[in-house]
């Protein structure tokens, strides 16, 4: 259980640090590191001054009086330093910092150089899909650099859809951000008809969660209108304090046979795609001083193992102990058959192999498919999932052999996941264009499972056996 009080006090002193830049000489002989560093925050000092952006500009100051007084170059540029100090605590003065657990919440200052480019840029993004785009922008900084940065996710809101958007107009719902980046949060209002009632006042709320094994997670409420793009303000997000941290450690079971050559296993937070990797020595590893709470654990990518991810959690003072299961990725080779809508009597046919965990895009073989049509799972031990990336997919079972068989008339996909083994027969079907472009119809049939890296013979070629649809 954290102690606020305790919390608040470390806090406080960190505040006042900033504020006043007092800090108690070290006798410890300054080292080339210690030289270059304090060389680089007076860079980003002057930098954070010029760009009028103040706060962060105090923060990075904190650093450098609290961490690089006692180098010579510190020593040898006080003047300029002080000089920088001064201006900043004029142009602070006023700033009503709000001080929580979690973060430092500063209030947008809209009259500065910074912002009015953030805010340039966020009304062009809310200019697009017809001006019915909503935009709130947010700053992150994080009060450690020099440690592993936590990654952003924005959280589905109850009508609409969020994500983090950047300056080329892309959008994502999660990213990894560096220390003082900002973040254009929003949603495009799609699920909303032009001739709504309340279309004009249409907002939406939904969540920005931080979340990284070193940082208090951290939940912020957004609101956005449609339209519009407004400045939501700055954070500063907080390193958890060593006292309140724990550790994971990680044993890895492989499957026989199996050497985790340059093996690694990731920590993520629950829900996040980032995340730290330590490398598999003698069969384990140690993720030491992680803030409490739930993760997830797997293998880190590589191209001959892999394993599915599990859910850990962490407690403050203690180890937790966790066994994951490494396997050899497994080559799924299949047959497949294709119509389409132009030539429904013609079927393009042909071969094709791809490894676990990994999507299939036909491209030309499918005449031109350019996008993923299904996706192969990890291999747990004795098979793997398939589903469809695009379209719908239903396993079908048939007395009929796969060279004749046609389409089944009750296609109904119950699922989106399947388990496969050999001799599995799948249909994918999709719409393709409008209503009068009619259907791709699709037959994969699952023809051998092999581990990945061991030699089978000589490889299967892909053959095109008919009349290919155009």
């Amino acid at each position: 259980m954290i102690s606020c009080n305790h919390t608040n006090s470390f806090f406080a002193a960190f505040l006042l640090v900033i504020i006043t830049g007092c800090v108690s000489p070290s006798p410890v002989q300054p080292t080339i590191e210690e030289e270059y560093k304090a060389q680089k925050k007076l860079l980003q000092l002057q930098s954070s001054v010029d760009d009028e952006d103040y706060m962060n500009a105090r923060f990075v100051l904190s650093s450098l009086q609290k961490d690089f007084s006692h180098t010579n170059f510190y020593k040898e540029h006080s003047k300029r330093i002080n000089e920088l100090a001064g201006q900043i605590k004029k142009e602070t003065k006023n700033i009503k910092v709000e001080d929580k657990i979690e973060y430092f919440f500063i209030p947008p200052r809209l009259e500065t150089k910074l912002w009015k480019e953030y805010m340039s840029r966020a009304e062009r993004i809310a200019s697009q899909n017809q001006g019915r785009t909503g935009i709130a922008v947010l700053r992150v900084s994080y009060e450690d650099e020099d440690i592993e940065p936590p990654s952003v996710r924005a959280d589905f809101g109850p009508n609409n859809e969020f994500f983090i958007y950047s300056s080329n107009g892309g959008y994502s719902p999660v990213g990894t951000l560096k220390s003082g980046d900002a973040v254009f949060i929003g949603s495009g209002f799609w699920r909303y008809r032009a001739f709504d009632s309340n279309d004009k006042n249409v907002s939406a709320i939904g969540s920005i969660i931080i979340g990284g094994i070193y940082h208090y997670p951290t939940k912020l409420k957004i609101e956005v209108q449609k339209g519009k793009a407004v400045a939501f303000g700055e954070i500063i997000v907080r390193a958890i304090p060593k006292e309140y941290c724990g550790n994971l450690k990680v044993k890895v079971e492989t499957e026989e046979g199996l050497k985790l050559t340059d093996g690694g296993v990731t920590l993520k937070v629950s829900g996040f795609y980032a995340g730290k990797t330590e490398p598999v020595k003698d069969g384990s590893c140690l993720f030491n001083s992680v803030g409490p709470g739930g993760y997830s654990v797997e293998m880190a990518p590589n191209n001959t193992f892999g394993s599915t991810a599990q859910s850990a959690v962490v407690t403050t003072g203690q180890t937790t102990e966790i066994t994951i299961n490494a396997y050899r990725h497994r080559m799924v080779e299949f047959d497949w058959r294709l119509r389409g809508p132009k030539e429904p009597n013609n079927w393009l046919s042909g071969r094709k192999t791809i490894k676990t965990k990994e999507y299939w895009q036909p491209g030309e073989e499918w005449g031109d498919v350019g996008y993923p049509v299904v996706r192969l799972g990890d291999w747990i031990g004795n098979t793997c999932s398939i589903s469809a990336t695009n379209g719908n997919l239903m396993r079908i079972s048939t007395d009929v052999p796969f060279e004749e068989m046609d389409f089944p008339l009750n296609f109904s996909p119950p699922s989106r996941d399947y388990t496969i083994k050999e001799g599995d027969i799948f249909a994918w079907r999709e719409q393709r264009g409008g209503q009068n472009e009619g259907l791709l119809q699709a037959l994969i049939r699952i023809r051998k499972i092999t581990p990945a890296g061991i030699p089978d013979g000589p490889k299967s070629s892909a053959s095109k056996e008919e009349t290919p649809v155009k």
